[in-house]
């Protein structure tokens, strides 16, 4: 593939991984700490609303779509590998960026998730012995095997299950088999991509006999459900230019129209389904790909999401733990006498408190990890990285 960007329009992408990582970390604070929308209805009817309660509630609909925003993270992920891998296709050093880049913060989160447990289990015990059963304790009880061998072991090579203070880190087992394989699959990106479409269809149109076909689970969620983003990702990169070229006869306005008209079906999908669905995911993408366009057209440059996205890896593998740091501080000040949160502005601090730790994190971890990658780059080009 022929490299068509530059490393400025890679700090704008930044823009769109702050987007991504702050929609999950608010959805997430949102989803834990609040007693929800359901629960809310049940002990508030509402013919008891006022004007405030319909805000709120309504507010709390825009702080969903966490998995949809992962989606949006798998195409940002096809389009920036693809531009990697177009940069140098040496797959010795790819794999060597990569594990630089990535695992060391990710050994780091699986600390962080086991120090959040040890430490909230020694406050609160009685988080961990199953008797409390509203949503934010239903990934409290899991955590309890979080030390045996087996559990760490398959941590320690994204084998991890979708649940406990890691529950988010599923996304990464797609995103490290992508990195696995791509290297030899953008050696034929145009089969690659056809593969995958094919491959997604027929998951939709005969599910039954994919599903006897008995796949390890990882393999069959990558193949039939997931990697299509990344290679919605990948096709966006190796034809931008004919792209660029078809969106530079669409103005401005009907660019933020059509991305106004995703944002809108990634909500309808979701709310309709009352969870994330193939239809969401798939508005979700398109999403993504119109924010990349959009952003690397008109070169937007929002500097606060881009200090954001600088540090969206660290922000999304160590916010769901912080969650329940937050949630035991709060417990052991206020000592509520139930085991859900009334006052729908608790979980809002809590974003900044994720942002606060997540930013510490990055300053000794990932920060590092780009530090040793800008000096692989020096020696191997003779130049000084730009950032």
């Amino acid at each position: 593939m022929k490299k068509v960007l530059r490393f400025k329009d890679f700090e704008i992408l930044d823009s769109i991984r702050g987007i991504a990582a702050l929609f999950v970390t608010i959805a997430h604070c949102r989803g834990t700490l609040w007693i929800g929308g359901s629960e809310f209805v049940k002990m508030f009817p509402r013919d008891t609303w006022s004007i405030w309660d319909y805000a709120m509630f309504g507010f709390s609909m825009l702080t969903r779509l966490s998995v949809e925003f992962v989606i949006v993270f798998f195409v940002l992920s096809g389009f920036s590998i693809a531009h990697s891998l177009s940069s140098n296709n040496s797959v010795k050093q790819f794999y060597l960026r990569r594990l630089i880049r990535i695992y060391p913060s990710y050994i780091a989160a699986l600390v962080w998730a086991g120090l959040i447990f040890a430490l909230t289990r020694y406050w609160h015990p009685h988080w961990y012995d199953g008797s409390l059963t509203t949503f934010a304790f239903m990934r409290t009880n899991p955590m309890n095997d979080f030390f045996e061998p087996k559990v760490i072991l398959h941590n320690i090579f994204y084998m991890t299950d979708e649940d406990g203070m890691i529950a988010p880190f599923w996304s990464l087992t797609y995103e490290v088999i992508f990195y696995f394989l791509a290297p030899f699959l953008f050696r034929r990106v145009n089969i690659y991509i056809g593969t995958s479409i094919f491959l997604f269809i027929s998951g939709l149109i005969f599910r039954d006999f994919v599903l006897n076909l008995h796949l390890p689970k990882y393999f069959f969620n990558f193949l039939f459900i997931y990697n299509i983003y990344f290679a919605l990702g990948v096709g966006l990169y190796n034809n931008f230019e004919k792209i660029k070229s078809f969106f530079g006869t669409v103005s401005k306005r009907v660019l933020l129209i059509g991305i106004a008209v995703s944002v809108i079906f990634t909500y309808g999908f979701n709310i309709y389904f009352h969870v994330g669905t193939i239809f969401s995911f798939l508005a979700a993408a398109i999403l993504g790909l119109l924010l990349i366009i959009f952003f690397l057209k008109y070169q937007v440059q929002i500097p606060w999401l881009i200090n954001i996205g600088k540090f969206s890896y660290t922000l999304y593998i160590v916010h769901y733990p912080t969650i329940y740091l937050y949630l035991g501080i709060y417990h052991l000040i206020f000592h509520p006498q139930v085991p859900y949160i009334l006052n729908y502005f608790v979980w809002i601090p809590a974003v900044f408190f994720c942002l606060g730790v997540a930013f510490v994190h990055y300053s000794f971890i990932e920060s590092k990890t780009k530090q040793i990658l800008n000096g692989l780059r020096t020696r191997k080009t003779g130049k000084v990285p730009i950032a």
